[in-house]
């Protein structure tokens, strides 16, 4: 996830000085290649220098340098890896390895790399930097697979370790409104704009927390705000036509639900929206029509249902209401207790 490998940063390699004793074996003949830039040769002898010295650090140090020079990343990593089994005590390896594990997407990795490294070195601001990346990417993974309170663990300690990463805030707030904790989902949606004001979306997530909170008239400025700044985004036309019908202004929902429906066809939320509209408007054909539709994309829910039976009973279609009541009443008994935060977040990063 290229948004979290943004804080972790490689190790720099400088080159050691070889003791006078070895001068014209490989590992001078190593180093002397090395500061000429003569990568080819260097190679070679140092791979023999370390061969012969297993036990010393520089040939590692100076066989990443190479491999960093030449864009090596598989043998910098390699080497890197060997030697920071070795020599525990040497920063680079951490670095490297732990920056290579968050490339990979091997978060789990890299954490556990970078919370070493931070533990020995707890004032190097690239280890923090380079844990809080890792945080940041283990709690958007885990996020994906719907783990949302491993994921706002993983996410607060990214924020704990860098308060400004814009990424950690806006995911956190993600999980936490997964979880349905929408005061401190919306805390976090603050943060993300205290940082970065014009992040596409935030407004869109701050509206629809503010939404769930009851707070429409908040969360109507905020998704007013989004559909200016990104007018091509549906579900900000569906929250706020939500609010809208909130506050029981009908036609002013409509509007914004005639184009979350035309540009989300499969979605039932915003059909069965646009119904309520219609027939709040008298417009009895056409939410009959929005009603079905509903109920074929979401046939547990038995909401739509209801609606449709008290619509055919006010049309004198006794008969059908009576079959769409009883249905009504058995999906009802099969639903589950309704959750605040009916739309689930999945992890998202700042373009």
């Amino acid at each position: 996830m290229s948004g979290t490998v943004r804080h972790l940063l490689p190790g720099v390699f400088i080159l050691f000085l070889i003791p006078q004793a070895w001068a014209g074996d490989p590992c001078s003949l190593g180093a002397e290649a090395l500061s000429r830039k003569d990568l080819s040769a260097a190679d070679a002898y140092l791979k023999q220098c370390l061969n012969a010295h297993p036990e010393q650090i520089f040939p590692y140090l100076q066989l990443c340098a190479v491999y960093q020079l030449q864009g090596n990343a598989e043998a910098l990593h390699r080497i890197a890896l060997e030697g920071l089994k070795r020599f525990p005590a040497e920063k680079r390896f951490y670095l490297t390895v732990g920056n290579r594990a968050g490339q990979d997407g091997r978060y789990e990795r890299a954490v556990e790399i970078f919370s070493e490294g931070f533990r020995r070195w707890p004032d190097d601001e690239r280890l923090r930097k380079g844990l809080a990346g890792a945080h940041v990417g283990l709690g958007m993974e885990v996020l994906n697979k719907g783990n949302n309170r491993l994921a706002e663990e993983h996410l607060r300690r990214a924020t704990e370790l860098d308060p400004e990463d814009v990424e950690a805030h806006l995911n956190r707030g993600r999980s936490l409104h997964n979880l349905n904790r929408s005061v401190e989902a919306l805390a976090e949606f603050d943060k993300v704009l205290a940082l970065a004001r014009s992040l596409p979306l935030t407004r869109f997530h701050r509206g629809m927390v503010l939404y769930e909170l009851g707070e429409y008239d908040a969360a109507i400025e905020d998704l007013r705000r989004e559909v200016e700044s990104n007018p091509e985004y549906p579900p900000s036309y569906l929250f706020r036509g939500l609010a809208l019908i909130a506050k029981g202004e009908w036609a002013g929902a409509l509007t914004d639900l005639d184009i979350a429906a035309q540009r989300m066809p499969e979605n039932a939320r915003a059909q069965y929206g646009r119904a309520r509209c219609l027939r709040q408007l008298g417009k009895n054909r056409e939410a009959e029509e929005g009603l079905r539709k509903t109920m074929e994309l979401d046939p547990s829910d038995p909401g739509p249902v209801n609606a449709l039976a008290r619509l055919l009973l006010e049309s004198g279609r006794a008969e059908e209401a009576q079959q769409m009541f009883q249905k009504s009443a058995e999906l009802s008994k099969k639903q589950r207790s309704a959750a605040p935060g009916e739309i689930r977040y999945e992890s998202s990063k700042p373009e």
